[in-house]
């Protein structure tokens, strides 16, 4: 069932290894992890401590030094091993860095051509 909900997020995920900090928009709350995976559309995060699905998050991405920041909102949880997040409103400053982790990450350019306007 997880993988059927990791593919609804939109574009295959690539594997991707980064350092997370994710942080509850309610609460405060924040807890660190590691990408396994990532697409344009969210990633998985490993953590023995995940949110609940449903959980709004501000999420920052670290790789070589470089930061991805957005929301997300967690799309399942697989029970202390982690979450899988669903990226929401990617700030446009934002896109470029994560389209060039993907780029880099499995060899495929994004689908820049067939997207005609940017969600």
């Amino acid at each position: 069932m997880e993988h059927a909900r990791a593919q609804q997020t939109g574009s295959d995920r690539l594997a991707f290894a980064a350092e997370v900090r994710a942080t509850e928009l309610h609460s405060g709350r924040e807890i660190w992890g590691e990408t396994t995976n990532l697409s344009k559309g969210g990633c998985y995060v490993r953590t023995r401590e995940p949110f609940s699905q449903g959980t709004l998050l501000a999420i920052e991405i670290r790789h070589h030094g470089v930061y991805f920041l957005t929301d997300a909102m967690v799309a399942y949880t697989l029970e202390s091993n982690g979450m899988g997040l669903s990226f929401l409103n990617v700030p446009t400053n934002q896109l470029p860095i994560l389209e060039q982790w993907l780029s880099s990450a499995g060899g495929e350019r994004p689908a820049e051509a067939s997207q005609g306007t940017t969600e």
